[in-house]
């Protein structure tokens, strides 16, 4: 969501009512999140980190899947998605991940482009 006045991203509140639509966008990237001050912020970004990764594990399985379906299967590629599958659940399984704000950012910051990647492909 770009401000078309200035062309840069816009800010998103934790009391934004339009939060369950740009939680894509956030973790995309495209929707840089305003200084987090209260408990609703840190709700917000605990949903997008857990989206985001939910995402990438739905990805992942669905893709390898349909890899090994083929009759001759890139055996290379589906190795690349079942590393990608068990670093995203690993990361996703651990609860210290979602007791820190800065812990969450930096997941959205290296997760969110592959997710846009594999989303806009």
């Amino acid at each position: 969501m770009t401000d078309h006045g200035n062309a840069q991203a816009t800010s998103l509140s934790g009391d934004d009512p339009e939060c369950p639509r740009t939680k894509p966008l956030v973790a995309c990237g495209e929707i840089k999140l305003a200084a987090l001050d209260n408990t609703a912020d840190w709700f917000l970004l605990t949903e997008i980190t857990n989206s985001l990764l939910n995402e990438l594990i739905a990805y992942t399985s669905r893709e390898r899947r349909r890899q090994m379906k083929q009759v001759e299967p890139d055996l290379c590629r589906v190795k690349l998605l079942e590393e990608l599958f068990e670093e995203v659940h690993g990361i996703n399984s651990d609860p210290e991940n979602f007791k820190s704000l800065g812990r969450m950012k930096a997941i959205i910051d290296r997760y969110g482009p592959k997710l846009a990647a594999v989303t806009d492909a």
